[in-house]
């Protein structure tokens, strides 16, 4: 690709007939161009592609170079032609062999090839022709497998025969890690031993033929479970495929003439989830079952159609079988392991097949999957003028593309990108390799940086049928409004092979100036090592997000961003989605979060909570329905100092299905999280580990009941670390939050239910409603480094780092103010702007700090606030005061009448009124004692919370206390209901 090629016509080719026998298809049918990779061309390698002159010791020289041309990664291009080989290929970690040309090349093991005959220990799987290594190949030392920190690595558009004369011989070790795959790849074993062994991550598109085993598989490098899409296989002797705690996740495979289609080895535990599959004319039994009474073993099998397959389950130990009806039937439902049909049942171990007679045979269909268009349709982003060199700023060339091209193609590069990037509906960027082609963002950037909503590093429109594929989303260390993705592109759009991180030590600085501002010094660390680590940490939005009735498929992505909030958040949404295999790993709150989605399935999902996420949430689903999660693996590493509640906590949904639930930890079995699920407001808990199946129907009762006992404080809700900072709007919904955790919460006063409604980079403080039920957030705001308080820049103080007269990073703390619309928090977001007081001449509703440690001066003195928040009501005002963000909770106040506040430091309860513009005025004492918060009933008695709630008459006489078995943080008084919050949990209390 030497010149511009402009095409705006799109092609997409799709699988036609659904999974064939072969399906040899090249994907890359020209050269693709990139500088910074490697081409295994006679013009660099003394090779000829002609299936006579063996290259093994030049294919091997190409892979060393690859490996060592960018930063440890890169990609070798190999052409089409036949290429014969005589020994093992060792593919070094992070390079990735890509086949190109009208055909996939063709990698020969020749006749007889000395070695891939004998069985040895070191060989008892096979002799490999391609095997998969961590770190670099040196023959002079040994070799180190694949492992747990391989990572991109993969052999994507070529084929493999291995020819006769080699009875040992296996096509592919592949025993490696995240965004390393095997993709469009056809393997002739014919009478060699398998085409694949030990497999990891990602198979996609790879038919094999003959062998004794297509895949031969232990558990993945790391643990996972192993992604297998759109598959086919045909004529092995002894199984499609042989597993011993593969964990494979397998949809849309074809298997055909075999003597079985899946086998799981004796004694071992699996776990395998299969859907949409065709067994055909398999003669002894489609799957072969092991160890039924252990309760890792969970088998779950959906929709497999079967055309000559008179038994289709044989259990190893029991001799127990599941035959078939007829010559053709379909599998819909099948299910082994312990199962719960509720959150109320108690799991039992269930063997359950539903198998009804069918006509015929329906080809699967791959639609979801689309391949690349062709690459005539492609346009170069490098020949457009883009340098991809990590400095020079690369967003207008960008743009431009956007504009006119439809299909832009990324070279390995790192692409300064300075402003968010908005995709046409039908915009396709197409990269090949996400650990080296990077669209940065770098830190300290004004489009992404200070208080605000969030904003996308790149976006799709709503409804568009966009393909991203093979690049690394980077938003740097700090960008407080950033998010990697947002995604609202339709149900026929694709996002695959894509990594969201962010900063990156190696590239911050070059030849000691930093790229963002070169004026910079490099510090003696990086920022995430540094003193203040939370600083740098969580302090960005979420790293893909999908929202506004975006869905499409989404595949063998990864996300290990310490930056963000979550890893994953899909949000108001009912378009489909399906998710094949993604890795979320190392957030400090969540790794995902599913709010208000509807008709989406999640195969392979894997978290892996780090050190530093000791309290991170797995998987919080709020308000959802009709979701499936298949082969759902929750790791918390050893180096844990504590176990955590839940690996899933639930929300007002309904019809969630859990098949293969796996909870566990590493070598500390102790801080496992303690359940697998946790309902919020039934209170239920899953606490098996391991389960099957797992139900969640949404018709399950409380565990416990409210009784609504006159002055008795009754948990509605509990399991948070501290909660306060109660509110309510005009409808008596009533709202809180969690400090620390940044989340904020409603209690729906018709359904009773409570649900969670926000999570921004923020702390939140205290809540408020204005007149029209904004939502108003107080939170503790410090402004990023390099930046003042009034997000502006400040040229006198690093990006990146500070140790100034202010302290550690020159920094202090400010309130800041946010409104949201309670049903849709994310699209809502506006910052309330500070005023004079003298603007707002005649103010409806005027909001105090509920508790404050103060002078005497401050309520007796008369001292009068000089700015004020203004809501978007813009009647109603939150006096501006620098310590506003220390407050548990806000008092409304109605100018002209009486309001209570604390004096926290003095213990004393103080009453006020205010005057026309909103002014406290005629402050006294009016009790002694309080701490948190205070509150008024209809009758104007006073609660005030002091350890438990005292409470006084109007007069400020004592006539009675409320016993809380928590220390109460906010009281909120609606109806004949006073609600409290009290460290882990939300109360009532019946007044009368």
């Amino acid at each position: 690709m030497n010149r511009i090629r402009i095409h705006i016509f799109f092609l997409i080719v799709i699988l036609a007939g659904g999974i064939q026998a072969q399906n040899p298809r090249s994907v890359f049918t020209d050269r693709p161009g990139d500088s910074a990779a490697v081409y295994f061309t006679p013009e660099y390698f003394p090779i000829k592609p002609d299936g006579s002159t063996d290259v093994s010791d030049a294919l091997q020289e190409a892979l060393n170079t690859a490996k060592h041309k960018e930063s440890g990664c890169g990609i070798l291009f190999v052409p089409e032609g036949v290429y014969k080989l005589s020994k093992t290929i060792y593919i070094p970690s992070g390079v990735r062999l890509i086949g190109y040309g009208t055909k996939r090349p063709v990698f020969v093991l020749g006749k007889n090839s000395p070695g891939f005959q004998e069985v040895t220990h070191e060989t008892n799987k096979g002799k490999y022709l391609f095997w998969f290594i961590s770190g670099n190949y040196r023959s002079e030392r040994p070799v180190s497998d694949a492992n747990a920190g391989t990572f991109y690595s993969s052999l994507l558009n070529a084929d493999i025969r291995i020819e006769d004369g080699n009875p040992n011989a296996s096509g592919i070790r592949a025993h490696f890690a995240q965004h390393c795959s095997i993709s469009n790849v056809t393997i002739h074993v014919g009478k060699g031993r398998a085409g694949i062994v030990d497999a990891g991550n990602h198979l996609e598109n790879v038919s094999v033929f003959g062998g004794e085993y297509g895949i031969d598989t232990d558990k993945s490098a790391p643990g996972w479970p192993i992604m297998l899409l759109n598959s086919y296989f045909e004529g092995q002797r002894k199984s499609a495929i042989l597993t011993n705690e593969g964990g494979l996740t397998i949809v849309r495979m074809k298997v055909k003439n075999v003597p079985v289609a899946v086998e799981i080895k004796e004694n071992a535990p699996d776990r395998l989830f299969m859907e949409d599959c065709i067994f055909e004319n398999v003669k002894r039994t489609g799957l072969i079952l092991t160890d039924a009474g252990n309760a890792a073993t969970q088998i779950n099998l959906r929709g497999i159609q079967c055309k000559n397959v008179p038994v289709f389950s044989l259990e190893r130990s029991t001799n127990e079988q599941v035959s078939g009806k007829g010559k053709a039937y379909q599998i819909t439902r099948f299910t082994y392991g312990f199962n719960a049909n509720s959150l109320e049942d108690i799991p039992q171990i269930v063997r359950e097949a539903e198998i009804v007679p069918i006509e015929s045979i329906i080809p699967l269909d791959v639609g979801d999957t689309p391949m690349l268009p062709t690459m005539n349709h492609w346009v170069n982003i490098r020949d457009l003028g883009a340098k991809g060199d990590g400095f020079s700023d690369d967003t207008e060339i960008f743009r431009e593309a956007i504009k006119k091209y439809t299909n832009i193609y990324i070279p390995q590069g790192w692409y300064v990108v300075k402003d968010p990037l908005v995709l046409e509906p039908n915009t396709n960027i197409i990269g090949l390799h996400p650990g080296t082609t990077i669209l940065l963002t770098l830190g300290g950037n004004p489009a992404f940086s200070g208080f605000g909503a969030p904003q996308a590093q790149l976006t799709t429109l709503k409804g568009g049928t966009n393909i991203v594929c093979g690049i690394f989303l980077n938003a740097d260390a700090y960008n407080y409004r950033a998010v990697n993705c947002k995604w609202m592109a339709g149900e026929g759009s694709y996002l695959y092979d894509v990594k969201f991180s962010g900063h990156d030590k190696n590239r911050f600085f070059y030849n000691g100036q930093s790229a963002a501002n070169p004026l910079e010094k490099p510090m003696p660390v990086t920022p995430e090592t540094h003193d203040l680590i939370t600083r740098a940490w969580d302090n960005q939005h979420w790293s893909l997000w999908i929202t506004n009735g975006g869905g499409g498929t989404f595949r063998d992505l990864w996300t290990a961003n310490e930056y963000s909030s979550a890893g994953l958040y899909v949000s108001h949404t009912e378009t489909p989605g399906r998710i094949y295999g993604m890795s979320l790993e190392h957030h400090l709150r969540n790794e995902a979060i599913f709010r208000n989605v509807a008709n989406w399935k999640i195969y392979d999902f894997q978290f892996e909570v780090e050190a530093e996420g000791v309290d991170t949430q797995p998987l919080d689903l709020i308000d959802c329905r009709n979701l499936t999660f298949a082969n759902f693996y929750s790791y918390r590493v050893s180096r844990m100092l504590k176990s955590y509640p839940s690996a899933i906590r639930t929300w007002n949904c309904k019809d969630i299905e859990f098949l293969n639930l796996h909870n566990y930890a590493h070598a500390r079995v102790k801080f496992t999280s303690n359940a697998s699920l946790y309902d919020v407001n039934s209170r239920h808990e899953a606490r098996r580990w391991e389960l099957a199946r797992l139900q969640l129907t949404g018709k399950e009762k409380r565990k416990y009941s409210l009784n609504n006992e006159i002055g008795k404080a009754e948990i509605i809700v509990t399991g948070f670390e501290f909660i306060d900072g109660l509110t309510k709007d005009s409808q008596g919904n009533i709202y809180f939050c969690e400090y620390r955790i940044r989340r904020i919460y409603k209690l729906d006063i018709k359904s009773g239910q409570v649900t969670s409604i926000a999570d921004f980079p923020w702390n939140a403080v205290a809540l408020t409603c204005d007149t029209q039920d904004n939502l108003i957030v107080v939170t503790k705001y410090i402004s990023q480094p390099g930046y003042k308080n009034d997000d502006t820049r400040n040229d006198n103080q690093p990006l990146f780092g500070w140790r100034g007269s202010g302290g550690l990073w020159g920094f202090t703390y400010v309130p800041k103010l946010y409104s949201i619309r309670p049903e849709n928090a994310d699209d809502s977001f506006q910052v309330l702007p500070l005023v004079d007081m003298s603007q707002v001449q005649k103010p409806q509703k005027v909001c105090y700090l509920a508790n404050r440690t103060i002078t005497q001066n401050e309520y007796y003195g008369g001292r009068k606030p000089t700015h004020c928040f203004v809501a978007p009501d813009g009647v109603t005002i939150i006096p501006y005061y620098e310590d506003l963000f220390r407050c548990s909770s806000i008092v409304e106040a109605v100018p002209g009448e009486t309001i209570y506040t604390l004096d926290e430091y003095h213990q004393r309860v103080i009453h006020s009124e205010t005057d026309a513009q909103g002014f406290l005025q005629h402050s006294h004492v009016f009790a002694n004692g309080g701490d948190r918060s205070v509150v008024t009933d209809q009758t104007g008695n006073v609660y005030v919370a002091n350890g438990d709630i005292s409470i006084f008459d109007s007069t400020s006489k004592p006539i009675g206390t409320i016993e809380v078995p928590e220390r109460p943080t906010s009281l909120l008084i609606s109806g004949d209901k006073l609600y409290i919050t009290a460290i882990s949990s939300l109360y009532q209390v019946r007044l009368k």
